[in-house]
């Protein structure tokens, strides 16, 4: 029987599933073609399959946690709760870069043809909420399920996005010139600069 702080991570990722993939599906509308190996094919294979690992661990996880006994610690109820909150502000953050980045959404570092250029939403605090959201969401995991597993898969995953957003800001150079150096000085890549 799941308990309910269970269910309340339940129905976050299932809001992240269900916005996210609308999302997802709209950005492909265009049918333009995207070739993924521009990032390379360590970080190209390594994203996916820790970001697959991640997805399955935790679908595993909350169906039968017994199974990940070797990875779980206790945690007070208050605490995971509090995870619970990080997880949901995770999701809500991650809407709001989807539905900012809008038909911009792509799974890789190369940048659509007819991109325009976003620096409002979530992206006038970071450059990447993507990859700052799916750091809060696998940490928020880590404290809801009692586990330290969740967050360090996300933090592997996380560690490779990073790596990969100097590629990816070359593509933005190129593509949006002098306003994307612009917004480099301006904006933290994953969390916001301080100012002064």
């Amino acid at each position: 029987m799941f308990e309910a702080v269970h269910i309340a991570v339940i129905v976050c990722l299932l809001t992240l599933l269900l916005l996210g993939s609308y999302y997802r599906v709209q950005s492909q509308r265009s049918r333009e073609p995207l070739d993924r190996t521009k990032e390379g094919w360590p970080i190209l294979i390594g994203v996916r399959a820790l970001g697959f690992l991640t997805a399955v661990s935790t679908v595993v996880w909350l169906w039968k946690p017994a199974w990940f006994a070797w990875a779980s610690y206790p945690i007070p109820l208050a605490v995971r709760w509090m995870g619970v909150a990080g997880l949901a502000c995770a999701v809500v953050w991650l809407i709001w870069m989807f539905h900012a980045l809008g038909r911009n959404l792509t799974d890789t570092v190369v940048t659509r043809r007819d991109a325009y250029f976003v620096d409002y939403g979530p992206y006038r605090f970071v450059r990447n909420p993507m990859y700052t959201g799916v750091l809060l969401l696998g940490l928020s995991l880590g404290l809801a399920l009692e586990t330290w597993l969740l967050p360090v898969l996300t933090s592997l995953t996380f560690a490779l996005l990073a790596l990969r957003t100097r590629k990816e800001e070359q593509y933005l150079i190129e593509h949006f010139g002098d306003p994307y150096r612009t917004y480099i000085k301006r904006v933290g890549r994953f969390l916001p600069k301080l100012s002064g």
